[in-house]
């Protein structure tokens, strides 16, 4: 019986070592395969956009030719909003940017970097000449950035070149759901090989166990026995016969595992087939509702110039049209902002000075409306660790829902102070008040009482806390105002 015991044991273990070895090869395979695809479809997809941004710059540059290229390409809104639709649309670019020749920056989407120099990036072709396992390790490393660059010429001379930044954070996005998948199949093959090993160990055996009773009945001496010579001969014949059933149940179970491995590996194949047809169709979408827009947009802008003197029902019809495009633009692109992972970058943060950025960037624009901003932080804050732009990006939502809140205007509070370990950013108005029931729901996606609004700021809002792992409140009531608090957890500067 020990022996019994021991062979299905042994068959368990070499079975499930098998499966083991063939998942873990083919897994390696697949996510070798689908790490280039994806770096090379990103690539792909860069190069495309940078080609559009050329096509639109030349045409920017042609339209006033009687200015210096630079200013024409600094001053185009066409271009600016083409460079943000890019960013915003594309499941990859961190940013889009163009350069001199001197490596000085023209127009970035990011604005306060223009007129900086262009940062050393490697390319995107040095990550593709890397092999699988250091091109995986690099994907799933802390956030790097690699560029495509296009040159540009000007009547046949260089004058700068296209910089698209994509971020290895945004590639991996892609990756996680195959890795997922793949370690599910593997972890639910694994024990189903265990089980199958035992029930093929147990029914190839029986045939074995039958043979062991019958030489246990012989040694018993329940039959005669034949004299030494037809003794050996017997004994021999059976150890034949055992040595065949050995190589025939071997024989059954190397057919068995390569049938399971084959199977396994055709599931594998599959899954990478569905994931890059996936792939494609994500991306096909993203471009049919981007091209049309902005080809609508353009159009719309023709007609406009090609008019002398349109009536008045044709310039209103035509701004009805441009102003839903521009909505509808801004719907997809507030969209993809929320859905697209950011990388947050943590550095030391002045809360005062945080403070009076956000106002420096909407007084202009609100005091005309007889809105007044009043900044009221206590003396002592400490430094908090954070993505400024991002928090910055947060209050400035909360600042402008403010605004919008007080049509015959009032005052708008910035506040900042310490509690329980925690800072507290307060944006207090003097508005309309929000109802209980909206309340629950403004930060919903899409959800908004304005009719022009978009109902995705205050997403962004709780999204950006979120990623800080802060908490939002808000204290409202009809007729007197709205107290939004942002409390975020006050931590040590590395």
């Amino acid at each position: 019986m020990k022996l019994g015991i021991g062979i299905r044991f042994k068959e368990a273990v070499a079975v499930s070592l098998v499966a083991l070895t063939l998942v873990a090869v083919t897994t390696a395979v697949h996510l070798a395969q689908l790490t280039r695809v994806v770096v090379e479809e990103a690539g792909r997809q860069a190069q495309l956009v940078a080609r559009q941004i050329f096509a639109q710059s030349s045409r920017a540059i042609v339209r006033g030719s009687n200015r210096e290229p630079e200013e024409l390409l600094r001053r185009d809104g066409e271009l600016r909003g083409f460079l943000d639709a890019s960013v915003g649309y594309s499941p990859h670019l961190l940013y889009v940017m163009i350069a001199d020749r001197n490596g000085r920056i023209i127009v970035h989407t990011e604005r306060p970097r223009e007129g900086t120099m262009v940062p050393v990036r490697a390319s995107l072709d040095e990550l593709l000449r890397e092999n699988a396992v250091a091109r995986f390790l690099t994907l799933y490393h802390i956030g790097q950035t690699y560029e495509v660059v296009l040159p540009m010429n000007l009547n046949g001379a260089p004058f700068g070149s296209i910089h698209l930044g994509l971020s290895t954070t945004l590639l991996r996005r892609e990756l996680n759901a195959a890795l997922r998948q793949t370690v599910t199949l593997a972890a639910l093959a694994l024990p189903l090989a265990w089980i199958v090993a035992w029930a093929l160990a147990r029914l190839m055996l029986k045939p074995l166990r039958t043979l062991t009773r019958e030489v246990g009945r012989l040694a018993r001496g329940e039959f005669e026995i034949a004299p030494s010579t037809a003794t050996h001969d017997e004994f021999q014949e059976l150890s034949a016969e055992l040595q065949r059933l050995g190589q025939q149940l071997e024989a059954d179970r190397l057919a068995m595992v390569s049938e399971r491995a084959h199977v396994t590996v055709q599931s594998l194949v599959s899954y990478s087939q569905r994931m890059a047809a996936l792939g494609r169709l994500t991306t096909g979408v993203a471009h049919e509702v981007k091209n049309p827009l902005n080809s609508m947009m353009i159009h719309v802008e023709l007609i406009k110039e090609r008019l002398d003197t349109p009536s008045s029902e044709v310039r209103q019809s035509l701004e009805v049209i441009g102003a839903e495009i521009r909505r509808l633009d801004r719907v997809v692109q507030g969209f993809l902002g929320f859905m697209r992972p950011h990388e947050l970058q943590i550095k030391p943060i002045e809360v005062a000075a945080l403070l009076h950025s956000v106002v420096a960037l909407v007084e202009a624009e609100w005091q005309s409306q007889g809105i007044r901003f009043v900044v009221t932080a206590l003396p002592g804050l400490p430094t908090i660790e954070g993505d400024e732009e991002l928090l910055r990006q947060a209050l400035l939502n909360l600042v402008q829902n403010a605004c919008q809140a007080m049509p015959a205007g009032g005052v708008v509070t910035l506040g900042a102070r310490v509690e329980s370990q925690l800072l507290c950013l307060e944006v207090t108005d003097e508005g309309v008040g929000i109802s209980p029931e909206d309340v629950e729901r403004m930060f919903a996606l899409y959800y908004t009482t304005r009719p022009e609004g978009t109902g995705i700021g205050l997403s962004i809002v709780y999204r950006i806390v979120q990623m800080h792992d802060g908490t939002i409140d808000v204290r409202s009531e009809i007729g007197k105002g709205t107290r939004m608090t942002v409390r975020l957890p006050l931590r040590s500067a590395r």
